[in-house]
């Protein structure tokens, strides 16, 4: 017969075992920590920028530890007499740490939560500070640590109960003698000394957009937050950068910051999180958010408004009217077939008597074979539509070899295609190398919204120039807006006796093609007619 109170003992004996186990295992590994206490936080696979995080944060501690230690070596040196081994003093720790990452991407849940558990259990800190924008939202962080606490089992078990009599919605204290509190931005600390400061989405809407406030606030950063800290003791900023010139672009230039920027989708258009945060939703939620908001939330790519050539307001709500009398494809081509090469573009544009219409654009990866399919498909499809369609390819480099295996191709099949190169250089009828000169070249057609664009990602791509992922069908845009607008293609005014209206002179869209022939061209504000000859120019 089997002695329960043996399988009793023995179940205790085997339980004490595995928690004096577990408890050691996590003693110095965060990740370890998150996987054997909180796996319950873990909604998918943990991703490899959270390993990388937790990885920093364990050194950033190991550090401040050991940056004790060398504070309590040298009182003992310098009371005995001795000197410090200059190796142990010199060297560089580890103590400013900033992680720039997405909105929901659960940094707050690894750095303010997860890690300060970890800390307080282990007493490796003894007067944390959690601070955020608001109260409010520091009081959230610390409820979490709070029902953690006081609900986790396996902590309950392998660490005791931990909670005090002084627990409250901005302080709790644990048994073991560890403080966590909870700050709001632009607190008074005065009087308190932490060993570990936490800022966690100190910058909001509130602040971002006044310059005032943010000078406000990077005042309080510096001359009160930062000093409060005990010498070489650390601290942790994460938050995500909404605005070029916040405290968080600040802070990324500083020498003393280790930093490390995260994208939700990163440089070969893939999720940094794929298993919550699929490629698929992100792209969903950059239409649905626009692009504005979507890298500055996600990407940590905040567009300067007055730094921008192309501004939502001169996309949005737009529509061109008017019946496409001419058109031009644009080609942004490429001769590699890897992987990791850029991306091949196409935009086709309409002029009408209004303005430029996008008809069609895409990019991606294709090979050499592929590219010239596609090209001589689109003319096929479009061409027979209006009375003028020509091609522009870029021509630098080995893609000029691309003309001519386009036009060889198509002449197989007994097609001659209207292709012309946008050579890039300077000189006369060349395109300036430079890719923002070159969109500054049309964009006060987009300034006087007379361009209408149709496709999401195109217009993500021309609101993002200069500073976003891609801006290959940028490229292939200007190409064929470029080349409409200075088709002459429109009124004919030829000056007899009588002088033109005061109003009309020569610019992008009037030019004075020779002594008393001005070409009106699509943009301009109508010309008075005064009894002139007209004549119009139907294949440019």
């Amino acid at each position: 017969m089997v002695d329960k109170q043996r399988l009793i003992s023995v179940a205790s004996e085997l339980s004490t075992l595995i928690s004096l186990k577990r408890k050691s295992l996590c003693s110095d590994s965060l990740l370890k920590f998150n996987r054997l206490y909180l796996s319950h936080f873990a909604t998918s696979s943990t991703p490899d920028f959270h390993k990388e995080m937790i990885g920093l944060l364990e050194e950033m501690t190991n550090d401040a530890i050991e940056s004790l230690e060398d504070e309590r070596l040298k009182k003992v040196h310098e009371k005995a007499g001795e000197n410090m081994d200059e190796n142990t003093t010199k060297k560089k720790r580890l103590n400013r740490l900033l992680f720039i990452a997405p909105r929901g991407f659960a940094k707050s849940t690894v750095c303010s939560v997860s890690f300060t558990l970890w800390l307080a259990f282990y007493q490796k800190r003894r007067d944390i500070f959690i601070v955020s924008a608001t109260m409010s939202l520091a009081r959230e962080q610390l409820r979490k640590i709070r029902n953690e606490i006081e609900g986790n089992t396996k902590l309950i078990q392998d660490f005791g109960e931990q909670k005090s009599d002084k627990w409250t919605e901005e302080m709790i204290l644990l048994k073991n003698g560890t403080i966590i509190r909870a700050k709001g931005r632009g607190f008074q600390i005065r009087g308190f000394r932490p060993d570990m400061i936490i800022n966690d989405d100190l910058e909001d809407d509130e602040v971002i957009y006044s310059k005032d406030q943010r000078e406000k606030m990077e005042h309080w950063f510096f001359r009160t937050l930062l000093p409060a800290l005990k010498p070489n003791q650390p601290l942790l900023y994460v938050g995500t950068k909404i605005h070029q010139f916040s405290l968080i672009s600040s802070l990324e230039k500083r020498p003393e910051f280790v930093s490390r920027t995260y994208r939700a989708i990163d440089k070969d258009g893939n999720s940094i999180w794929e298993s919550l945060w699929n490629t698929k939703l992100l792209e969903k939620l950059r239409i649905e958010l626009g692009s504005y908001a979507f890298q500055a939330e996600y990407q940590n790519n905040p567009i300067s408004l007055k730094d921008q050539p192309i501004k939502p307001e001169y996309l949005d709500n737009l529509k061109i009217d008017g019946i496409g009398t001419i058109a031009c494809l644009g080609i942004d081509p490429a001769i590699s077939e890897k992987d990791s090469a850029d991306y091949r573009a196409f935009a086709l544009f309409e002029r009408t008597a209004n303005g430029f219409r996008e008809v069609y654009s895409e990019h991606g990866r294709w090979g050499v074979d592929e590219q010239v399919e596609r090209i001589i498909n689109i003319y096929k499809r479009y061409h027979e539509k209006y009375d003028y369609f020509k091609i522009v390819i870029e021509e630098v480099a080995f893609q000029k070899v691309m003309r001519d295996i386009i036009k060889k191709k198509a002449r197989e099949e007994d097609i001659f295609l209207p292709i012309s190169t946008a050579e890039l250089g300077t000189g006369r009828g060349k395109r300036p190398r430079d890719k923002v000169t070159r969109l500054l070249s049309i964009v006060h057609l987009f300034e006087q919204r007379l361009v209408q664009i149709n496709n999401p990602d195109l217009y993500g791509e021309l609101i993002e120039f200069p500073h976003g992922d891609y801006d290959d069908m940028v490229d292939a845009t200007v190409f064929a807006v470029y080349e409409l607008m200075n088709m002459r293609k429109g009124t004919v005014i030829i000056r007899s006796d009588n002088k033109l209206p005061m109003e009309t002179k020569e610019s992008y869209y009037v030019k004075e093609v020779r002594p008393g022939v001005f070409v009106s061209m699509t943009g301009d504000a109508p010309m008075k007619l005064i009894g002139k000859s007209f004549v119009n120019y139907d294949k440019g």
